[in-house]
């Protein structure tokens, strides 16, 4: 009978050193697990009305046998300390600091562009709303220093409609298109046949620029981190899609035509997929984009419950109905929707740094 020889006593360190050697055991386990990254502790919110939370605080409720939007205060009292900001605490970055437990600093505001908001104070009918948001890094003017205090480890970016003047292009449609109801001898613009002049020159002549200002606050960002040796992660939005598909119509879309309503549609996709494209385009580590452009699917005006407030607000019977600015702007169910699209990219972006 032939018996097996007995393994030698070895220290089990010395075993492990042999398998690994052999290849029957991977190094990896002889290594201590690695620790999964620290969420963020403070978030910086930067951009305009999106961001900031607007509409959300007038008390605006859906009447769903009616499809239209109703009650609402135009006299609503908005949190300070720059309460012309309409700021609210539905807005996303508010929603997503929660989730994480992390500090949240607001410096988004209402009507903000890149040149009057984030980098210098936004100012509108000889009113200051706010200081600059982030100020100007080339020129060193108008440096926000809350910005520096908070320290981000995110920053949130949502910024563009207002610098394409997107609010003015549908004013400019919905005035078009009653003059056109009134007197079909008027033509109606914008359309993929007629685009009119308040498309073509407030809307597509400044797509340009506003690439061009998203890769320098981009770069700003993560330059102003590296100075301080605390770079952040970086996230901007592109818009959601509010408009109904299709031929479907409702009173939130009932002051635009078909045609319109399609075209602005389009629009909006053109300046999603730009603002998409060049934040993608800047190969920056630390900088993600989220594009929005089917978030509200399924929610647009004129399905059973709309996550974006619609042109129903406004009332030619009731004249303070047009000083609110509820239209285009998401319902806290939509706040809380971009929040949980925005918060898988920000964990990517801590995963891989």
């Amino acid at each position: 009978m032939i018996r097996s020889r007995p393994w030698p006593h070895r220290p089990l360190t010395t075993l492990i050193a042999v398998l690994v050697a052999l290849g029957l055991v991977s190094a990896a386990c002889s290594s201590s697990p690695t620790a999964a990254p620290a969420p963020p502790r403070s978030i910086v919110q930067l951009g305009d009305s999106v961001a900031s939370g607007e509409g959300t605080l007038y008390g605006y409720t859906y009447d769903r046998a009616t499809e239209r939007w109703t009650g609402g205060n135009i006299d609503a009292v908005w949190p300070g300390p720059y309460p012309l900001c309409h700021d609210s605490p539905d807005a996303y970055g508010h929603v997503l600091a929660g989730q994480y437990h992390a500090r949240f600093a607001q410096f988004a505001c209402t009507g903000s562009t890149f040149a009057n908001g984030i980098t210098a104070p936004r100012t509108y009918a000889g009113a200051t709303y706010r200081p600059a948001q982030f100020g100007n890094l080339t020129t060193r003017t108008d440096i926000n220093a809350a910005y520096d205090a908070a320290r981000p480890d995110v920053v949130l970016v949502t910024l563009g409609a207002d610098d394409v003047q997107f609010s003015p292009v549908v004013r400019a449609c919905v005035t078009n298109q009653l003059a056109h109801s009134l007197d079909p001898s008027i033509g109606l613009q914008c359309t993929a046949a007629d685009p009119g002049p308040s498309v073509q020159g407030d809307a597509l002549a400044q797509l340009p620029t506003l690439i061009a200002n998203l890769k320098t606050l981009a770069r700003w960002i993560i330059q102003r981190g590296t100075a301080d040796h605390h770079v952040p992660k970086v996230v901007f939005t592109s818009y959601f899609d509010p408009f109904p598909t299709g031929t479907t119509s409702c009173p939130d879309s009932a002051l635009l035509a078909p045609a319109q309503v399609t075209y602005l549609s389009t629009l909006l996709q053109q300046l999603n997929g730009d603002i998409v494209r060049t934040i993608t385009g800047l190969h920056l580590a630390n900088v993600g984009v989220v594009d929005l452009s089917s978030a509200f699917d399924g929610h647009r005006w004129c399905s059973p419950d709309p996550w974006d407030y619609g042109l129903s607000i406004i009332s030619l019977s009731d004249p303070s109905s047009l000083l609110s600015q509820a239209p285009f702007h998401p319902t806290p169910r939509g706040q809380q929707q971009i929040a949980s699209l925005v918060r898988p990219v920000v964990n990517r972006l801590f995963a891989t740094a």
